[in-house]
C-alpha cells in the first residue's frame, strides 16, 4: 500500500517526524514491514533523523551514498530496465532489524531532472517497493513539485499533517477537498492546552474520530531527530518511558498507529474492490 505523508503548509506540520514515528512504532508493534522515502530535499530530510552523523559521513567517504544507495540511482536503473526488487533491497538502508527499509537521496541537484525521471519510472518503482514491504511511506513535498502531484493522485491513502493553526486547516478544506476521501489527519506538534484542540478540530471540520489523531510536541523527540536517533528513542520508550512527558507522547503515537492500521485495512479493501471492478 502506498501511503503519502503530506501537508498543505511548508512549516510546522511535522510531516517527516510524524512519518518516522508512525513507521517505527508500527514496526516495533509488529504490524508489518515498511519502506521510507522522500521526493524532495530539505534541511530536515529523513537521513538526518534516521542516521547518525557518523553513518552519513561513512557513506559519503566510501561513495556508497551517491553510487550504491539512493532513489536517483534506482530511478535510473528502472528507466533502463535493469532494476529489480533485490537491487532495491541492496540500495536501501535496513533499519530496526530490517523491518524498515530507508531509500535515501543522493542530494538532488536538479529538481526538474528528478521529476522527469520520477515520472518515467515511478510506477515501476512503487510496484517494486510494494513487493518488498507491506507499506510504502512517502514523505511528500507540500507544494511546487510535479512528483508530489503524481504521488497524491496515486497514493492509496494520504496522511495529512497540520499543526494547531486554524488558517492551515481552513486552507486544506478550501483547496484540497479532492483528496479528502482518502485522507486521514495527524495534528502535528500537538499541545493539549491549546484551545484549538482535537475535539474542536473534529467538530469544526466534521472529521470522524477514526480518521484523526495527534502527535504531541516532545522535546526529547526533537533532540533525537537532530541527532539521527529517532528510532532508538522510540524503541527505548515503547514499553516503558522514564518521563511522564514521553509516556504521554508514546501513548498518543500508539493511538495514531492504531488509527493508521484501521484505515489501511479499510482503504486496502476499497482498493481490492476497485481493482476487481476494473478487471472482471
Amino acid at each position: 500500500m502506498k501511503i503519502a505523508f503530506w501537508s498543505n503548509i511548508r512549516k510546522n506540520g511535522g510531516v517527516s517526524t510524524n512519518m518516522v514515528c508512525i513507521a517505527a512504532v508500527s514496526a516495533i508493534a509488529g504490524l508489518g514491514r515498511s519502506v521510507l522515502l522522500e521526493n524532495h530535499y530539505n534541511v530536515n530530510n529523513l537521513n538526518g533523523m534516521l542516521l547518525s552523523p557518523d553513518k552519513i559521513a561513512m557513506l559519503h567517504e566510501t561513495g556508497q551514498y551517491y553510487n550504491k544507495y539512493g532513489i536517483e540511482y534506482i530511478l535510473k536503473r528502472l528507466y533502463t530496465g535493469t532494476a529489480n526488487e533485490q537491487l532495491i533491497r541492496k540500495a536501501s538502508i535496513p533499519l530496526l532489524y530490517s523491518s524498515i527499509y530507508y531509500l535515501p537521496q543522493s542530494y538532488i541537484v536538479n529538481r526538474e531532472v528528478f521529476d522527469y525521471e520520477f515520472e518515467l519510472a515511478h510506477k515501476d518503482l512503487f510496484e517494486c517497493l510494494e513487493n518488498i514491504s507491506d507499506m510504502v511511506f512517502i514523505d511528500t513535498e507540500s507544494r511546487g513539485n510535479a512528483s508530489s502531484v503524481q504521488i497524491l493522485e496515486e497514493a492509496d491513502m494520504v496522511v495529512v499533517s497540520i499543526d494547531q493553526d486554524r488558517e492551515a486547516w481552513d486552507d486544506y478544506f478550501e483547496h484540497y477537498m479532492s483528496i479528502l476521501p482518502k485522507s486521514v489527519f495527524l495534528v502535528g506538534q500537538y499541545e493539549k492546552e491549546n484551545p484549538f484542540d482535537l475535539e474542536f478540530i473534529k467538530k469544526q471540520y466534521h472529521i470522524p474520530g477514526e480518521k484523526l489523531a495527534v502527535i504531541p510536541y516532545n522535546i526529547d523527540l526533537h533532540i533525537a531527530a537532530g541527532e539521527g536517533t529517532m528510532i532508538p528513542f522510540l524503541n527505548r520508550n515503547y514499553l516503558k518511558s522514564s518521563r511522564a512527558e514521553n509516556e504521554y507522547f508514546m501513548g498518543e503515537v500508539k493511538k495514531a498507529v492504531i488509527m493508521l492500521k484501521e484505515n489501511v485495512a479499510h482503504f486496502g479493501k476499497m482498493g481490492q474492490q476497485k481493482r476487481a471492478k476494473n478487471n472482471p
